[in-house]
């Protein structure tokens, strides 16, 4: 009889400490490869901020990659440490095709190009950074407009486009450019319909990378108008459409009504301690038509997700959704996301 107390105790003991090991990381490591070229180049990435000696960096200086993920679970990527700065990114992701932030730390010591190596997993890419003189000192840069000379490689409309009311700051156009030649830029358009749309700045680094055309002026008739922008030497056009009224839009959730197709969550998350502007939830949609949106978790333990705005354009998109809240307990924890007349699931697990 004492055996069979002491066989049960240690099976409920394994039980205990089987249950503690997987509430620190339910989901596993993530396995999957980074998406480069032939040559080790990682590919797509994506360069944002300026990198200049002396100067240490924010989270405006960061690479996105993209990482295709066999088996989702927990990541950690990190690059080498070159010229006094590096780059890194963990936290979980889904399986499939997914986009990592990786944010720089540190501070350039020295002008010149540095190639980084990142690694996740088996695989390894090369990015390269072009760090400037303290101070500036840039010339003209030299690059190409997505999609010249036909239609805008245009990823991203945001804001409200209807009659009568002034453009803000959410207005704006987010599409590709193709930099041989780092230095300042200036990409002007033509009025239409009482808007126009400009951007100017500074390309620190060659390749494909995204810039944001921001709206001006106040519309004032409805309809689609199309804007030809140009750069001096390359042009596109895009088109808007504008509306009386506001409506909502329709869209579905990519993997409704199951998981969340290649979600990806941002963040740590830690019993008692409050969510931060770094914790969120990228989730893809598929828009059939523009309008205004709203996309929201319930809550459980403790937190919630959510986010609210307009598409503007059809077609596959990203949403970010923003953590509230503070956890109360550890482990893993589902959450249901709504938006659209439609529900998948995200898991995140708290430590």
């Amino acid at each position: 009889m004492k055996l069979c107390y002491l066989a049960a105790a240690f099976f409920v003991a394994g039980l205990f400490l089987t249950g503690c090991v997987k509430n620190d990381d339910p989901a596993g490591v993530s396995t999957g490869t980074l998406q480069s070229v032939i040559i080790g180049n990682c590919s797509p990435v994506t360069v944002n901020g300026i990198f200049m000696v002396d100067s240490v960096l924010t989270s405006n200086n960061y690479v996105d990659v993209q990482i295709n993920v066999t088996v989702g679970g927990s990541f950690e990527i990190k690059s080498d440490s070159i010229n006094g700065y590096t780059f890194k990114k963990s936290g979980t992701v889904s399986a499939g095709l997914n986009t990592i932030r990786l944010y720089a730390s540190g501070k350039p010591v020295a002008t010149g190009t540095n190639t980084f190596t990142v690694i996740y997993g088996g695989s390894a890419c090369n990015f390269s950074i072009t760090v400037f003189a303290a101070g500036g000192g840039f010339g003209t840069a030299l690059y190409t407009l997505g999609g010249s000379p036909g239609n805008c490689s245009v990823s991203a409309i945001t804001g409200n486009y209807i009659v009568g009311q002034a453009m803000t700051a959410t207005n704006k156009i987010e599409m590709t450019v193709n930099v041989s030649g780092p230095g300042t830029y200036n990409i002007t358009g033509a009025a239409s319909n009482g808007v126009t749309f400009n951007s100017s700045g500074v390309f620190t680094n060659p390749g494909i990378q995204n810039i944001f055309l921001s709206a001006s002026g106040t519309p004032t008739a409805a309809g689609v108008f199309t804007y030809p922008v140009d750069n001096g030497a390359t042009n596109c056009n895009f088109s808007i459409t504008y509306n009386t009224v506001i409506t909502n839009a329709t869209y579905a959730l990519s993997g409704s009504p199951g998981n969340c197709t290649a979600a990806t969550i941002n963040g740590t998350y830690t019993a008692g301690t409050a969510l931060t502007a770094s914790n969120t939830a990228v989730i893809n949609v598929n828009v059939t038509s523009p309008g205004i949106y709203t996309i929201a978790t319930t809550t459980v333990n403790g937190i919630s997700f959510s986010a609210s705005g307009t598409f503007n354009i059809t077609g596959p998109q990203q949403v970010t959704l923003n953590g509230t809240g503070t956890p109360t307990a550890a482990g893993p924890f589902n959450y249901p996301v709504s938006g659209g007349g439609n529900t998948c699931g995200i898991s995140v697990t708290v430590l």
